[in-house]
């Protein structure tokens, strides 16, 4: 009897690990792609902006 409650504790347990570490993978990727999207388009705005600036002092 004290086995399989021992093994059942310990099944507890790695499910738990296991949902832990996927949620903490799944919630890295979504900040990844979130903070990722905007670093880009910050990047794209910063050189659409010194395009602009640049082909009108060219002007």
């Amino acid at each position: 009897m004290i086995p399989m409650i021992i093994g059942a504790v310990g099944v507890v347990v790695t499910t738990i690990n296991a949902v832990g570490i996927g949620a903490t993978a799944g919630m890295g990727y979504g900040l990844g792609r979130k903070y990722g999207r905007k670093i880009c388009e910050l990047a794209e705005n910063a050189e659409a902006r010194l395009t602009g600036l640049i082909s009108k002092s060219s002007e």
